[in-house]
């Protein structure tokens, strides 16, 4: 439970960079569309990560 925990903390952090990453207008905006695209993927990609893992704690019966 505690490595799940800690694997989906570091994952949140990651998420919550990314989003601020994609918020940021001068970012979207000068980046090529080829870029943006690829980074809104890994966005994607780490909430489903992050939903198999708050999902697997709940199997296990985790706290939290």
């Amino acid at each position: 439970c505690a490595r799940l925990g800690a694997e989906l903390d570091r994952l949140s952090q990651v998420i919550t960079g990314q989003e601020k990453k994609l918020e940021n207008e001068q970012f979207t905006s000068r980046a090529p569309e080829i870029v943006v695209t690829k980074e809104r993927e890994k966005l994607g990609s780490w909430r489903d990560q992050a939903e198999t893992l708050r999902r697997k704690r709940a199997q296990l019966g985790c706290p939290g």
